[in-house]
């Protein structure tokens, strides 16, 4: 586990992407200045450009980044280390359940070679972080169910109220699990006292509280979830108005819908569309495209050739589950496979959310336990036939064929078809850039992959302190006497081989474009040409060669700007 998840972590994947950078200047800003890089020292959130962070995956990076030397390593070495606790975690949890170290070593495998756990493991991610908690909070749990040790059941509901400040889909389920945990296990509640069991829901409620309001009631920054949530789809309406019509029997009149008939009511409405979105969501939770063949369909959030789970994983899928339920009577396995659904719920409650791997990372911690006592069923079946060793190698074989498979395709293909999603391009334009910024008054960057300026921050060495005293208004026109006046996003209109475009080039401007910006293959002396009144600076480049950005200026010639009168081979 420690090795797949450390490996190569500066180049796999190809670069650090825009979440990353933003964790990355929050840690530097915390290790310089004690505050986040807009200024605020609130113990609740640390305070980005568009949104309020959670503060303990900073917290834990903030601890394990002078370690390292890398930049990369910097930002990915405690989600790493974090990675490999979920590992031992999920081991534990095993053999809490099976007293088996076959189980707990099997379960050990599967977390450790897991697409969905490796791939978030080594990206400086709020998801990780959440699962650690979690699988902690079971394993206290369930270590006092057995024990009925008060240290291991005071410390569950530290380890739960804590688990707020990893990750915004913990804003629901930890005040779920607040309440469900007691009310599941009622009895064991009961016979510890009412003083003891309001002792361990005042320990829950005083983490979660204060976080609650500061991040909502108590905070400015609050347009998320209204982008996300299934409640705030504006296709909804459409969808509804559109489905009356068609009841109606006459979609040509846009102005049907808005008398609808008592039977279009019934069947065509918000509140049963929203229904039909969340229970969509839930099954595709489990879809085989999904889990199996392709997984999400973000590139930041999986390696796209392969599912969240091995292939060879859905058939011990099917014996965990029939595992499970040969255990449904034992609390803690029918704990687990409620915490797996109520894990999707926050992930189903958004437009996206049914393939989306980190909103769902709370889905997958029981999900791969059951996985994992599935092989250990099917490894226990085969010890009672005449050749189980036979078959019990046979399976071990296509299970390291399926990691191989999955290490071949993460380590080799992912860096490279999938660099555009991690931002890569902006580490290298922007050193090019400081080698060459003090020859121009001023620097414009394309907002046309990522917003630019949060890259510029972290490669180039702005101090915090700068950002904390500046602020976040970098549009063109917004100066405040400081050397940061002089970089800014750029919003290029029109492609720059339109001459009108190039003739809106100044000699004083270092422009970082992209290939949208400016469509023409500036390669090799045989691709083609540059055009005239533009004097190319730099080529970066994805890893497989294509073009990332252009650094460019405004060709002069004899001090005089040279009119882009015509341009050549500008298609």
């Amino acid at each position: 586990a420690t090795t797949i998840r450390f490996v190569k972590l500066n180049q796999i994947p190809s670069s650090l992407y825009y979440d990353e950078i933003d964790l990355g200047y929050q840690v530097r800003s915390l290790l310089q200045t004690g505050k986040d890089y807009r200024g605020s020292n609130s113990p609740f959130y640390f305070r980005s450009f568009n949104t309020d962070r959670t503060p303990i995956p900073v917290l834990i990076s903030a601890v394990f980044s002078p370690i390292f030397n890398s930049p990369e390593f910097k930002i990915r070495g405690g989600t790493a280390l974090v990675g490999v606790l979920v590992v031992l975690l999920a081991m534990l949890i095993t053999f809490n359940l099976t007293k088996s170290k076959l189980a707990s070593l099997i379960t050990g495998l599967v977390f450790a070679f897991s697409p969905w756990q490796v791939h978030f493991s080594r990206i400086a991610f709020e998801a990780e972080h959440l699962l650690l908690f979690l699988l902690t909070f079971i394993y206290l749990l369930f270590s006092w169910f057995q024990t009925k040790s008060l240290r291991f059941f005071y410390f569950s509901a530290l380890v739960l109220g804590l688990s707020i400040y990893t990750y915004r889909t913990m804003s629901f389920l930890a005040p779920v699990f607040l309440i469900l945990t007691p009310l599941y296990f009622g009895k064991e509640f009961f016979q510890l006292g009412i003083k003891k069991s309001l002792i361990w829901l005042f320990l829950g409620l005083a983490f979660m509280v204060p976080f609650l309001y500061a991040t909502t009631i108590g905070s400015k920054d609050q347009t998320r979830i209204n982008q996300i949530s299934i409640f705030s789809d504006t296709m909804v309406p459409i969808e509804v108005q559109r489905s009356r019509e068609l009841v109606s029997g006459n979609f040509q009149n846009p102005t049907l819908g808005q008398s609808p008939t008592f039977w279009s009511k019934v069947f065509h409405n918000k509140a049963l569309s929203f229904i039909e979105k969340f229970r969509n969501n839930t099954f595709n939770n489990f879809s085989p495209d999904f889990l199996f063949l392709s997984g999400d369909p973000n590139g930041r959030h999986s390696a796209k050739e392969t599912g969240e789970l091995l292939f060879i994983d859905i058939l011990a899928l099917v014996f965990g589950a029939y595992y499970f339920l040969l255990k449904i009577k034992d609390k803690r396995y029918s704990f687990l496979l409620i915490l797996l659904f109520l894990g999707a719920v926050p992930a189903n409650l958004t437009i996206d959310g049914a393939t989306h791997a980190p909103r769902l990372i709370s889905f997958s911690g029981p999900l791969l336990i059951i996985v994992s006592l599935g092989y250990y069923s099917i490894f226990m079946l085969f010890a009672k036939q005449k050749f189980g060793k036979y078959l019990s190698g046979t399976l071990i074989v296509i299970w390291l064929f399926a990691v191989m498979q999955f290490i071949n395709n993460y380590f080799f293909h992912f860096p490279i078809i999938n660099s555009r999603e991690f931002g890569y391009g902006f580490k290298q334009a922007v050193q090019k850039i400081n080698f060459q910024e003090s020859k121009f008054q001023h620097v414009i960057l394309t907002d046309t992959n990522d917003p630019p300026m949060l890259y510029y921050f972290y490669w180039a060495n702005v101090p915090p302190r700068d950002i904390q005293s500046y602020g976040t208004d970098f549009n063109t026109g917004v100066t405040k006497g400081t050397y940061l006046d002089k970089i800014k996003p750029g919003k290029f209109e029109l492609p720059l081989c339109d001459p009108k475009a190039i003739n809106l080039l100044k000699a004083d401007t270092l422009y970082m474009v992209s290939y949208k910006n400016l469509p023409l293959d500036f390669r090799a002396p045989d691709k083609d040409q540059v055009p005239a009144g533009v004097k190319l600076l730099e080529v970066i480049k994805y890893p497989d060669n294509e073009v990332a950005f252009y650094l460019i200026t405004r060709d002069t010639k004899n001090g005089s700007e040279v009119l882009a009168l015509k341009t050549q081979k500008c298609n």
